[in-house]
């Protein structure tokens, strides 16, 4: 079996921890040390073997999705992480998937899963992958529905139809989010599962039924076939041509919803969609007054509330059911009753053009993070952090200079043609029009303070001559 993760989601419902640029699959957002999307590849890992499993993600994240796999498969090869230009919502990330998949292998079958989502019942997700693979072997699409435990509005049902044997239904249709009359009334029939959006498929069958369903979205990628083939579907101008006529489709609606090959098999996986704050604060540890709390958080008669913090103090006084996330430089505050219309505030900021939609402080790249922690007219002040193994690319500035003083750790660092070590308290100065590099050989983290000075001090200032991670 093949593992198909699609990680292109942008988590606005999470705003402001998730962000345009750093979404929320991969962030850790219930405690431990993994992002769900390591999550979702370590529990997928147990059925799947790590180089068979593909991810589709959006170009801007490659290199911080293949950094986080690597951490748990390191001879992960470049290909497996597929990037889509632009989003095009379900439908064409699946398909690409599929695709790729059956170049390698005609004869696949495919389990795919999102790459935000909370499966605590890990065997029994696996029994299931197993059951579907044996299922679906000779042809054919699956379902691994979710037994409902809660009438949720939130989330998408499948109605089961006629009995197949095995505890496999074929479908007989889709209900997407209902009121709560009608979710309670689906949760009481017990004939309905939660659609969870994990299915298995024997990839040629799910490849015919876009041929027949989807004409003219398959008719963009047969058109360019051939040659992406020929790069492993990793051709990101050809695959720009591709995606730039591409419409909107989710697959449940392109594809699920109107095949006759589809069945569904309910499951107990005691499953989560990290979709908004209120699923968020219903799979956290609570503490005595219900409340879910994280970083310098102190309340006072305040319950069944969520509040993240980071360093700076956080304090409620007789609050209830509220939602509280602060971070450096936003702060979220909402009624855990209106917590899917932070969408909606997302919109609005976007639409006024503030830069916290897309960007947090704290940048991610590649090989670690920066901060900019003051700018003004002619200087930029960072604390970078240098990930153990990480190596900003070979590069110079045409605009401004910069000084650097290491204060953790050890970094290498070539100027020009020399090559020095620097250690805490250590520093260099970097000249306009210098090559230069910094690389972190060691196996901690590495962090130093850059002082930029020049007349223009953006960040596209910047000519590269080698990147180990394959950035122009």
């Amino acid at each position: 079996m093949y593992g198909l993760i699609i990680a292109g989601g942008s988590g606005t419902r999470l705003w402001p921890f998730s962000r345009g640029n750093h979404p929320k699959q991969l962030l850790t957002l219930l405690g431990g040390t993994q992002s769900l999307m390591q999550d979702t590849f370590a529990r997928l890992a147990g059925s799947v073997p790590p180089g068979q499993i593909y991810t589709v993600t959006g170009l801007p994240y490659r290199h911080q999705v293949l950094g986080q796999l690597r951490a748990l498969a390191p001879d992960l090869p470049d290909d497996n992480v597929l990037c889509e230009p632009y989003g095009r919502d379900s439908a064409p990330a699946v398909l690409l998937g599929a695709l790729r998949i059956a170049q390698r292998d005609p004869d696949a079958v495919v389990a795919t899963v999102w790459s935000d989502q909370v499966i605590r019942n890990v065997s029994a997700f696996r029994d299931a992958l197993q059951r579907a693979e044996g299922l679906v072997a000779k042809g054919g699409l699956l379902a691994i529905g979710v037994t409902p435990t809660r009438p949720e509005t939130g989330l998408g049902y499948i109605k089961f139809g006629a009995e197949l044997g095995q505890g496999v239904y074929r479908v007989e249709r889709f209900e997407e989010k209902p009121d709560l009359q009608h979710a309670q009334r689906y949760v009481a029939s017990g004939n309905y599962a939660w659609n969870a959006g994990i299915f298995v498929f024997h990839a040629a069958t799910l490849i015919g039924e876009y041929e027949r369903l989807a004409p003219l979205m398959m008719r963009r990628f047969h058109e360019f076939q051939v040659p992406l083939q020929a790069s492993n579907w990793s051709d990101e101008a050809l695959l720009n041509q591709v995606y730039s006529k591409l419409q909107r489709e989710s697959i449940d609606y392109l594809i699920l919803e109107r095949t006759d090959k589809l069945s569904v098999m309910p499951c107990d996986l005691d499953w989560s969609d990290l979709g908004a704050w209120d699923i968020v604060y219903q799979e956290s540890p609570k503490n005595a007054e219900g409340n879910v709390v994280a970083g310098n958080v102190v309340t006072l008669e305040t319950r069944n509330s969520l509040v993240r913090a980071g360093e700076r103090l956080v304090t409620l006084v007789g609050m209830e059911n509220v939602v509280v996330v602060d971070t450096e430089d936003a702060l979220l505050i909402c009624d855990m009753a209106r917590v899917q219309d932070v969408k909606l505030l997302v919109d609005i900021l976007k639409v006024q053009g503030k830069p916290e939609v897309q960007e947090a402080r704290w940048s991610v790249r590649p090989w670690g993070r920066f901060h900019v922690l003051a700018e003004a007219k002619g200087y930029k002040l960072k604390l970078i952090e240098v990930s153990p193994g990480g190596k900003l690319s070979l590069q110079l500035h045409h605009h401004r200079a910069e000084h650097w003083v290491v204060i953790e750790g050890e970094i290498q660092v070539v100027l020009d043609e020399s090559l020095r070590t620097l250690g805490v308290n250590d520093y260099i100065h970097i000249p306009v029009r210098a090559k230069h590099r910094i690389a972190n050989a060691g196996t901690s983290s590495a962090s130093l303070i850059e002082l930029q000075v020049g007349h223009y001090l953006g960040e596209d200032d910047i000519t590269r001559f080698e990147d180990i991670y394959g950035r122009s």
